[in-house]
């Protein structure tokens, strides 16, 4: 089949090489001229794992191809994916000009009979909306407008929509459904269970579980400061809860906090959306506000471990909001800088994907290529990603280059008992601290 996607952000791209992979012919576009450009040229714009692979195998085999227009990318196609961005929570969590824009665009251009699938995350009733712009733009094309939300997670995007847990289409009539069946027929086939509801139920399911995602860190998260003030160890506590199958482990881990585009975006939205409606969520803004609170935590044990903040050096250990990725939108770590920078820190940052980074100030944080020259005269050192390799780390080496051999670990990603007996004061959430001095 032929595939139009609209917009090559996170969710468009990795659909389009995705579905490239799968046999379709598929063509991509972005409001970006330079993004299309470094596309056709086969540099993703950003990190995730096996999107190289794709990309390049669907350039050389000619099965994905990009084009500097809505127009161009549509013709011919049956079936376009509207994957264009939504601003963040601050701009505004109503404003949908992109999604209308797109679709006003894509009615003029489109054949007759075209399945137009709503892939970014949006409020209920955006496909029906959707529906009647491409109406009064084109009163005469004859279309499908369907909702089909992705589940993706960042570091695992690939993986996440080749063998996904679930396919939703949510659509209005029987010829949208059967047009996605076909285009996700290898999925289907290979037993990845399908899903067919109504566009609205389809919208609210992708909110609805992001922002469960969401209160279930934040529940990790007040779970941590009673485990701290009882005594207990919040790692043992979820340890035990996630056995459960009825819980489940996911998701259901202590830290610095929820961060990323999806998150902390989706779970206000959906808070908005049921106070439009008249329902107050009232648990969302609770779930929000643990979530600042988890990031204070952490910042309060770094003024714990080293005192006064103001001259003092602060190693950041991963800026990105999560491993696997290079995304640092709503990261905590950033916060963090800024919060500490604020407070006269200097902050050196640290790693593996970042390249470059700004507070939420817009100061640049500065950035080192390896985490030993970024602990070089540093008091403390926080971990807020959980890349891998900080488990490695040579400790003697990271000791000799501290002026405080101390650490907070906002992820309870390292060994207590290797950094003890190294010699550094261990801060960790949700446990107690080993404090050497």
């Amino acid at each position: 089949m032929k595939v139009a996607i609209v917009g090559t952000g996170h969710v468009g791209l990795i659909t389009g090489c995705a579905l490239a992979s799968l046999g379709h012919d598929v063509v991509g576009t972005d409001a970006s001229a330079a993004k299309v450009e470094m596309l056709r040229r086969g540099e993703a714009p950003f990190h995730e794992p096996r999107l190289d692979e794709l990309l390049h195998a669907g350039l050389a085999d000619g099965s994905l191809a990009f084009v500097g227009s809505i127009a161009d990318a549509v013709a011919g196609a049956e079936v376009v994916f509207v994957c264009v961005g939504r601003p963040p929570v601050g701009l505004g969590d109503r404003s949908l000009t992109a999604v209308e824009d797109s679709a006003r665009e894509i009615a003029v251009a489109a054949d007759d009979g075209v399945v137009l699938v709503v892939k970014s995350t949006v409020p209920p009733g955006t496909t029906a909306r959707i529906e009647k712009v491409v109406r009064m733009e084109r009163p005469d094309l004859r279309f499908s407008a369907v909702s089909s939300p992705e589940f993706l997670r960042e570091g695992h995007a690939i993986e996440d929509t080749l063998r996904p847990d679930r396919l939703v289409i949510g659509a209005g009539d029987d010829r949208g459904i059967e047009v996605l069946r076909r285009l996700y027929a290898p999925l289907i086939d290979d037993g990845i269970t399908l899903i067919e509801t109504d566009p609205r139920t389809a919208e609210l399911s992708k909110l609805a579980s992001n922002a469960f995602l969401a209160s279930k860190i934040s529940f990790a998260n007040s779970l941590a400061r009673v485990s701290e003030l009882s005594g207990a160890d919040v790692e043992g506590v979820t340890e035990i809860m996630g056995a459960d199958p009825r819980i489940g482990s996911a998701f259901l881990r202590a830290g610095i906090g929820f961060g990323g585009y999806c998150l902390p975006k989706d779970i206000v939205t959906l808070e908005r959306v049921a106070a439009r409606l008249g329902y107050d969520f009232g648990m969302l803004r609770e779930a929000s506000r643990v979530n600042d609170e988890a990031l204070e935590a952490v910042a309060h044990k770094v003024e714990e471990a080293i005192w006064n903040l103001e001259g003092k050096t602060v190693a950041i250990f991963g800026l990105a909001f999560k491993a696997g990725t290079d995304d640092v939108r709503g990261a905590p770590a950033i916060a963090l800088a800024s919060r500490l920078m604020a407070e006269g820190a200097r902050v050196v940052a640290y790693d593996p994907m970042v390249s470059e980074a700004t507070g939420e100030d817009e100061e640049p944080i500065e950035l080192v290529s390896d985490p030993y020259t970024a602990a070089t005269g540093a008091a403390c050192i926080v971990v807020c990603t959980e890349w891998p390799e900080f488990r490695e780390l040579d400790l003697a080496r990271l000791k000799g280059v501290m002026t405080q051999p101390s650490i907070v670990d906002g992820r309870n990603l390292l060994d207590a008992q290797a950094l003890t007996e190294a010699g550094f004061s261990y801060h960790p959430v949700g446990r107690a601290p080993i404090d050497l001095e």
